[in-house]
């Protein structure tokens, strides 16, 4: 479990009126769970397997294990012990770690085999909302700087899946874990943005779906952050909090030209 950076106890209900006006000039995205999701969604496979197997989600059981995987994604542990697995493996420690977390009893290491199986013949397909490319030709059109920050390490794919989307046009600065060497949270990779910007830390707003990775990665490099929390997965964030991508159009004006 992660200790270091605990969610504090205050959430902004609605944060709307906290963003002064003309305030930033720059807004920094995450991509995969804010801007771009697949279907099926990895936690979807996991919840359906729970229930097949007898020992269907709660509500507040689906999501601890949303905000669970969240964590496993970040948690300095874990990505020790993925960084030599083979895509099958990671599948399977994949899955045995999320089992375990939601309290699934019996032989876990052949229930993760099994759930694997359904992940070996998964075709996931991408898909960007059109409530993200509204909000991305908005803020260009308003005149903010835009910039996409990812913690994906197969660069080659990260670029496909862009490419896919037809997102590449919009940013300013597009940059991958995989290129720079270093990962959300640590600040350097929203420090080589913000140089590649040429924008300030405190006019940047940064937008992402993972509290351990984006508002604390975000908040260590200067940058105002905003969770990207539309399962509430996070209630008792310490910061702005949006529940729909497009409400980001209701706290940033026009700038002035």
């Amino acid at each position: 479990m992660l200790k270091e950076e605990a969610v504090t106890t205050v959430r902004s209900e609605t944060a709307k009126g906290t963003i002064g006006k003309n305030s930033f000039h720059t807004v920094l995205f995450d991509f995969d769970g804010t801007l771009v999701f697949h279907d099926p969604d990895s936690f979807d496979v996991i919840s359906a397997f729970c229930a097949d197997i007898g020992h269907p989600l709660s509500a507040e059981s689906e999501r601890q294990g949303r905000r669970t995987r969240h964590e496993y994604f970040v948690d300095p542990v874990i990505q020790d012990e993925l960084s030599d697995l083979s895509p099958g493996d990671f599948w399977l420690h994949f899955s045995r770690h999320l089992l375990e977390a939601l309290c699934v009893e019996g032989d876990l290491d052949s229930l993760a085999e099994e759930v694997t199986g359904r992940f070996a013949h998964l075709e996931l397909t991408y898909y960007c909302p059109k409530a993200s490319c509204h909000t991305l030709t908005e803020l260009r059109a308003r005149g903010y700087g835009l910039g996409l920050i990812t913690n994906r390490t197969n660069v080659e794919r990260f670029h496909e899946v862009l490419d896919q989307m037809g997102l590449r046009t919009y940013f300013d600065v597009i940059l991958a874990s995989g290129e720079v060497g270093v990962r959300k949270p640590d600040p350097g990779i929203f420090f080589t943005a913000l140089e590649q910007l040429a924008a300030k830390a405190e006019g940047s707003l940064y937008i992402g779906d993972n509290y351990w990775a984006d508002v604390v990665g975000a908040r260590r490099a200067g940058v105002t952050p905003v969770l990207y929390d539309p399962h509430h997965i996070f209630t008792e964030a310490d910061c702005l909090i949006l529940e729909r991508i497009d409400d980001l159009l209701e706290w940033l004006p026009q700038l002035r030209a």
